[in-house]
């Protein structure tokens, strides 16, 4: 094994967990995601995820 996953294991164990309140904002699960309801498509960030993607592969089509 590792010395690394050692170390992780060892400090994990030995540390107090962090309470809801303390990880609200810093993780996934307790952060409050806002509604993108009546905005336009342009400025939704999923909309240019999708731009983003299809060129991409667009891309390595022509360059392969």
């Amino acid at each position: 094994m590792h010395i690394s996953v050692i170390v992780t294991v060892v400090v994990s164990y030995a540390t107090k967990p962090k309470t809801d309140a303390e990880l609200e904002g810093l993780v996934y699960g307790l952060t409050a995601v806002p509604s993108v309801g009546d905005i336009a498509l342009y400025e939704k960030p999923v909309f240019w995820a999708a731009i983003v993607g299809i060129i991409f592969v667009i891309l390595n089509m022509l360059f392969w």
